[in-house]
């Protein structure tokens, strides 16, 4: 399969509202233009969630808005377990002005009644807070320190689909290396030696769409290790969301084939490129299940939580990894 790899600055949107190029790049190419959009104003959609990992324990933290509504939730899962703690809320006809490029200094912020979320982003570190209390919790309190390295390679990709004014620009980093704390009442965790990952969104979408997404982030002997597998949502004639990382280093993949049961997320799955460049196990452990419905929002995720094994290509010949914690998820939405 050819992709198409963004090199260059690149202004994402023309004057039309439509995306000037398609494709892929290992660092953020491309400008987002959110001014020259010109789809209706309630179709755009844009988040930051990161979520670390430490042992059994994964933590989540969102700031998004689909226009008409902003939602913030922050997450504890247990999957040994099972035990998941969540806060959230919901602020309707509410949309904050969210960064327009995840490399640069950034400021984001949350807050309402007793609710506070804040991303913070400098040259060198990640700093995520959550604090808040509701009527099942009266105190949660979460502190994230993450390393920002400059240096590191990345997942972005520019994806049209059907109509000309949708597009989705999606940026992930994988391998964030974090300390920190999290609270929920009595419940502590040190995240010293957590590891992390950033899924960064802007886009106008089709209403009901669908999509499977898959990552990890661990250490292979020592060396930062990056999984990013993604398919069925958009037109990827341009280019794949796989791509993994070795070293701070991206490689990029052609299309997967997958082998799984389809009528059981729980069960194994396999999955390999054409090329020969990667081949995955991945043994599920835990289903996060998640399903909204409101009116006209009806989202439904299969957040299939295992253990990675397999083999990958590096520039320093093959690697063998196994029992990396990570996750495969099926979304199915209309939103």
């Amino acid at each position: 399969m050819n992709q198409k790899e963004i090199k260059q600055k690149t202004v994402l949107l023309n004057h039309q509202g439509q995306l000037n190029i398609a494709g892929y790049a290992k660092t953020m190419q491309f400008s987002y233009n959110r001014g020259e959009i010109r789809s209706f104003p309630l179709k755009l959609k844009e988040w930051n969630f990161y979520q670390f990992i430490k042992g059994e324990d994964i933590v989540q933290l969102t700031i998004g808005h689909v226009s008409y509504t902003c939602s913030v939730t922050a997450t504890l899962l247990n999957i040994k377990t099972g035990v998941k703690h969540q806060i959230g809320k919901m602020k309707w006809f509410f949309a904050p002005e969210l960064d327009v490029n995840p490399e640069k200094e950034s400021y984001n912020e949350f807050k309402s009644d007793d609710f506070l979320m804040t991303f913070k982003v400098t040259d060198k570190e990640r700093i995520l807070t959550f604090k808040g209390k509701n009527e099942r919790y009266r105190n949660v309190d979460i502190l994230i320190v993450a390393e920002n390295d400059i240096h590191n390679e990345k997942m972005v990709i520019a994806t049209p689909f059907k109509k000309k004014k949708q597009f989705y620009l999606n940026y992930k980093e994988n391998y964030y290396h974090a300390k920190g704390h999290v609270i929920f009442d009595g419940i502590n965790i040190d995240l010293e030696g957590a590891t992390g990952l950033l899924d960064w969104g802007r886009g106008i979408w089709p209403y009901r769409h669908e999509w499977f997404w898959g990552s990890a982030s661990a250490f292979i002997d020592g060396v930062p290790f990056g999984l990013n597998i993604g398919w069925g949502f958009g037109d990827l004639s341009n280019a794949t969301e796989n791509m993994y990382f070795y070293d701070k280093l991206a490689y990029k993949v052609g299309v997967l084939k997958v082998e799984r049961d389809y009528k059981n997320y729980l069960a194994p799955w396999h999955l390999k490129d054409e090329e020969g460049t990667i081949e995955l196990f991945f043994e599920p452990a835990y289903d996060n299940y998640t399903e909204n419905k409101f009116v006209i929002v009806d989202t439904h995720c299969d957040q299939v939580y295992g253990y990675f094994r397999g083999t990958i290509m590096t520039s320093e010949g093959e690697k063998r990894f196994s029992q990396v914690l990570g996750f495969i998820e099926h979304a199915v939405n209309r939103w």
